[in-house]
């Protein structure tokens, strides 16, 4: 009986610990990414697709400022990461209100 209470209360533990790094999009549906490397000025994004998730709609990919192309969300590091460059860019979404 004991471990199973050690047991729950580990899962527990466990998910309130887990931080959500969802894209959510905002109720204007205007939404600006900076870059990782050049954080000068935020650019506003393209949203290309969106999914629903508990009623709210989730940022799924947005175009990439310099060549267009489509960036998927990356969760470890939390940013949209475009793979067309020379090497791998990652923008962060800039959180509004």
């Amino acid at each position: 009986m004991m471990d199973k209470y050690k047991l729950q209360m580990k899962a527990l533990k466990k998910q309130r610990g887990k931080v959500d790094n969802t894209p959510f999009l905002p109720e204007g549906g205007v939404v600006y990414i900076l870059d990782s490397m050049n954080p000068e000025m935020p650019v506003r994004a393209e949203v290309l697709k969106t999914t629903e998730v508990n009623r709210r709609k989730v940022i799924s990919e947005v175009a990439c400022p310099l060549c267009g192309a489509s960036m998927s969300w990356n969760p470890s590091w939390e940013g949209f990461e475009c793979r067309e460059h020379d090497r791998k860019t990652v923008y962060e979404i800039l959180k509004t209100g």
